[in-house]
């Protein structure tokens, strides 16, 4: 998949050699760790928003993303006389849509690009840059809609990646209490609430999917402290499925586990973790730590989704071996490629630990 990034947010700008103002940001379009761009040429429809629920089109254009391009500079004009309520900007492929539809990215011939909605922003206290945030929204075949904030900076903790989203979008597989996923990750007879806890969340969007599908469903998102403020943010906007809750707790894995996770009383239903085996040097702490996770609670089921980004990831499934966790379930989720779906696939690895 491909993503539309701010490279920087709006803001109000003098046109130079004007007294004209404009709003402007920069954008990208890249690979999920930002390492490569596009290759091919697209048309983008640029929107600016109301910031209200309706968030009607104030001014909008079409903007042209050529192949070898880095960057592009949006610009929309901009008069004192024109509302001074908050407003967003969003960029996409297809105009004057509120979401993505993750299953169109699978369609022959969709390029498979991420929109980008900006935070709100009021025009006349643009002094500087606005918020360093990009919002992305994904529609599921369910109907329910995942909004999830991430940043625009360089942190790895604070973004979104392909595995992620590949298995958020795919979660509401689990209102079909026949599907296979429905009997690979929860359990056959489900006591009154679901115990899910997700390791490496970063802003959370697996988690937060799990409780705004799952009714009854406790979610306890953990990360290094470098992830709350974005985890956070994303929990407070989350509309849960009824009597589900989410919350975050720190959780390093060199660490201890912590008290609360230590109890009998807190045993787990299914741990979840994507993309966290992309540092081998790091499998080691979490295979330690899914291994004490299941020994307090040795019915869990342990679900890994991941792309595979280099052959020293392997070392993860050796580790579990050794651990005594055997995999027991299989997904396959092809992301759409620059040329073709399937160029690059998520797998969803299922464990049991074998107590």
């Amino acid at each position: 998949m491909r993503y539309i990034r701010f490279l920087k947010t709006p803001r109000l700008v003098i046109e130079k050699g004007t007294s004209r103002s404009q709003i402007s940001c920069l954008i990208t379009i890249t690979s999920d760790l930002g390492e490569t761009y596009l290759p091919h040429d697209i048309q983008l429809s640029a929107e600016l928003l109301s910031s209200d629920a309706s968030e009607n089109v104030v001014v909008w254009r079409t903007v042209q993303w050529s192949a070898g391009m880095r960057s592009v500079r949006i610009t929309f004009p901009w008069t004192k006389s024109r509302t001074t309520s908050k407003l967003r900007i969003r960029v996409g492929v297809e105009p004057k849509s509120t979401h993505d539809e993750y299953s169109r990215f699978s369609e022959k011939g969709c390029c498979g690009t991420v929109s980008a909605w900006s935070s709100e922003f009021i025009p006349s206290a643009l002094a500087k840059d606005a918020e360093k945030l990009v919002e992305r929204r994904f529609s599921l075949s369910s109907g329910h809609v995942v909004k999830i904030f991430e940043e625009t900076g360089e942190s790895i903790a604070r973004h979104l990646w392909d595995a992620g989203i590949a298995l958020s979008c795919h979660i509401d597989n689990l209102l079909d209490e026949n599907s296979p996923l429905t009997k690979a990750l929860l359990p056959p007879q489900r006591a009154a609430r679901l115990q899910v806890l997700e390791l490496g969340t970063g802003c959370g969007i697996v988690g937060i999917t799990v409780a705004q599908i799952i009714e009854g469903a406790e979610v306890l998102l953990t990360d290094l402290p470098e992830a709350q403020e974005i985890v956070e943010r994303n929990i407070s906007q989350a509309r849960t499925a009824e009597d589900s809750s989410i919350d975050f707790q720190e959780l390093n894995w060199d660490a201890e586990l912590p008290p609360n996770l230590q109890l009998p009383s807190s045993r787990l239903d299914l741990v979840v973790a994507a993309d966290c085996t992309y540092n081998s040097d790091s499998s080691p702490a979490l295979v330690n730590t899914l291994s004490r996770l299941a020994r307090i609670s040795p019915n869990v089921k342990v679900a890994i989704a991941m792309k595979m980004r280099h052959s020293s990831e392997e070392v993860f499934f050796d580790l579990m071996g050794a651990a005594r966790f055997e995999e027991t379930a299989k997904f396959e989720y092809p992301l759409p490629g620059d040329l073709e779906l399937g160029e690059e696939v998520v797998h969803l690895h299922v464990y049991q630990y074998k107590h």
